[in-house]
């Protein structure tokens, strides 16, 4: 028991120090982006909007009056809804948007394939104009949310534009985890692409051309898995054209925003689909992000397991954590600030205790077991 306690703790120790140094490169690279506030001058492209859609029936009509009342000539964009075979009133309620509202091009057609990969492929494939922006149809948007990608598309050029994506607020212990976690994720991703690392993206926001989208279509990694349309999106256009050519739009106006999972069933399900692609990931720089986070917590759970035998152990799981939360918070605070979530970062201090415990279970049971998503059982 003595040499493993004295092990872990050196293994602590330098898995930690790995973790600082990359914590430390994701949040220098947040302060690297500039904030981006409109370019008037610029002309304004033909967009297709393209939404994959399956049981979205609580959300749909709120994305759709939102798209509809979008800062942008009506004439000079489409949206292209594709149903992944929705079981609820989506098509229904969609359908009577698209009577009540014949001034918005709103196309719906039904996929062809099998899960969101497929259906997104196809509103690509039908899409009329050559700009495409992706959101989901649990999603809401600002007035100005297109107008503003399309300036900076057409201002910067570049092949991928990321933007952010936050849980709206809902009240409750467990929601302010959900929404804590959520942005440690997003804000990693967007440090990482101000250094020039692509790490991770998310596909209620992104915008490219649709030649972009076919040029690495049959290069992208992940096939089999059932998530990753906008990860694996990212590595492969990061890969094909450098990482220059995928920028983070640090505009408040673009921010979207998406319903958090209603419970803690429905968040590891979601969480472990989304670990799942990891083994897929063939990005150096996501691959050592990955492990080097799994590492570092699972250490901290074996030092929390260790308490039980020599409590004294406890100390140095409480040290660790602190010393996580010291690396955490700038990068959290100064996101949070940016998206007008500053009232969450406090919760940082409470959840740190428990969120080595969840990252490693996360981890395990993405490898382990199967998950569900939006009433589909054993995926993988």
């Amino acid at each position: 028991m003595h040499t493993f306690i004295i092990l872990l703790f050196w293994l602590l120790i330098v898995s930690s120090m790995v973790y600082m140094l990359i914590i430390f490169v994701i949040t220098i690279g947040w302060f690297r982006i500039k904030y981006f506030g409109g370019q008037k001058k610029t002309s304004l492209p033909n967009i297709s909007i393209v939404i994959a859609v399956r049981n979205e029936s609580k959300a749909i009509e709120k994305l759709l009056y939102g798209l509809a009342r979008q800062n942008y000539p009506s004439a000079y964009f489409e949206i292209i809804l594709v149903d992944d075979y929705s079981e609820d009133n989506t098509i229904e309620l969609t359908e009577r948007f698209i009577i009540n509202n014949t001034d918005v091009d709103i196309n719906l057609i039904h996929s062809e394939g099998y899960g969101k990969k497929a259906a997104v492929r196809e509103g690509i494939r039908l899409a009329k104009h050559e700009l495409i922006v992706t959101t989901d149809g649990d999603c809401s948007v600002s007035d100005n949310w297109l107008r503003r990608l399309a300036e900076y598309h057409e201002f910067k050029k570049p092949k991928l534009i990321v933007g952010a994506v936050v849980y709206n607020h809902k009240n409750g212990f467990l929601q302010q985890f959900f929404n804590l976690e959520f942005m440690s994720l997003v804000a990693s991703g967007a440090g990482s692409l101000g250094m020039g690392l692509p790490l991770m993206a998310n596909g209620a926001n992104l915008t490219f051309t649709k030649q972009t989208y076919n040029d690495v279509l049959s290069g992208q990694d992940g096939k089999k898995s059932a998530s990753g349309d906008d990860v694996f999106l990212l590595h492969a256009i990061s890969k094909k054209f450098g990482s220059k050519a995928v920028h983070f739009i640090k505009d408040s106006l673009t921010i979207v925003k998406t319903n958090p999972p209603e419970n803690i069933k429905d968040f590891f399900s979601q969480r472990s689909r989304w670990a799942s692609k990891a083994i897929a990931y063939r990005s150096w720089w996501a691959i050592l992000v990955s492990i080097t986070v799994f590492m570092f917590n699972l250490f901290l759970v074996l030092s929390l397991v260790a308490s039980f035998f020599k409590p004294w152990m406890l100390v140095i799981y409480g040290l660790f954590v602190l010393l996580k939360i010291l690396i955490d918070f700038p990068l959290l605070h100064y996101f949070a600030e940016f998206t007008n979530r500053k009232k969450i970062t406090p919760y940082l201090f409470l959840f740190s205790l428990i969120y080595p415990i969840y990252i490693v279970v996360t981890a395990c049971s993405s490898l382990l077991f199967r998950f569900s998503w939006k009433g589909r059982n054993n995926l993988k």
